[in-house]
């Protein structure tokens, strides 16, 4: 067919490909994780500000994974369906990892701790373990203990609340978008017969029931590209609110301090 006649081989593509599963997502994800420890550490210790920051930044990172992840998917969408294989064999590794951290962050808040008792294990226990939590504001990855604890309820009151609550959809954006680059790299290896139940199921990764609707409904090629257009149409609004939101977010936390007495007359 015409359009698989455009598409190229794997050896050619390889290079592009492992600057983004070799360099691009493997920063971004260590970046990621960087994210998940701290918000680990400043709610245990309950410093709510700082806890609501770092939930900032973890959104501007998400962010980044999901514009690289975007850009991943238009180079493999132009792999030979002969190489469908070797591709998923490629991008596996990665792909999974991205998964893997993601579903973990969200399970941070899934069972919070309503009354949090924040206690120290022994000296012995400690020792043993091999790693002193003496200093809880250390900026290296978060002490076992920590980990194993509940998490403290994040007050409705505070900003870090909020902000949860947008990093949590971003998160769920991007394991959408992870489980749609899964779709498309097996895709690459199916005829365009079954490409209509591709774009339902894209459309409705990324659009919901508006994009589910269009891509059975549609027929043919036309309902696999209408399904995945309208997802990607309902995908683009919710991001741009998210960055509006972000960026206001970002623009209160880096004003400078109103000065006392800067309002009245002189």
């Amino acid at each position: 067919m015409a359009e698989e006649a455009t598409k190229l081989t794997l050896r050619r593509l390889e290079a592009p490909i492992h600057k983004f599963i070799k360099v691009a997502l493997p920063t971004d994800l260590e970046r990621l994780q960087k994210h998940h420890n701290n918000v680990l550490k400043y709610q245990h210790s309950q410093q709510w500000d700082r806890l609501h920051q770092e939930h900032i930044n973890a959104s501007r990172t998400v962010q980044q994974l999901r514009a690289n992840i975007r850009e991943m998917e238009k180079l493999c969408s132009r792999v030979r369906a002969e190489d469908a294989a070797a591709l998923e064999r490629l991008v596996r590794p990665v792909r999974d990892r991205a998964s893997s951290a993601t579903q973990d962050f969200l399970l941070l808040h899934s069972n919070p701790a309503p009354q949090p008792t924040l206690s120290l294990p022994s000296p012995d226990v400690r020792a043993s373990s091999g790693r002193l939590c003496a200093d809880v504001e250390a900026e290296e990855s978060v002490c076992g203990w920590h980990v194993q604890s509940q998490l403290p309820e994040i007050p409705a009151r505070e900003n870090a609340a909020e902000s949860w609550d947008n990093l949590e959809e971003d998160l769920k954006e991007l394991s959408g978008l992870v489980t749609t680059f899964s779709v498309l790299v097996h895709a690459v290896g199916y005829k365009l017969a079954v490409l209509p139940l591709a774009g339902a199921i894209l459309g409705g990764v990324l659009g919901g029931p508006l994009g589910l609707l269009a891509g059975f409904k549609a027929a043919g090629v036309v309902a696999a590209v209408g399904g995945g257009a309208l997802g990607f149409a309902g995908g683009n609004l919710v991001q741009k609110h998210r960055k509006g939101v972000l960026a206001l977010q970002m623009k209160q936390l880096t004003a400078p301090p109103l000065e006392a007495g800067s309002g009245e007359d002189k």
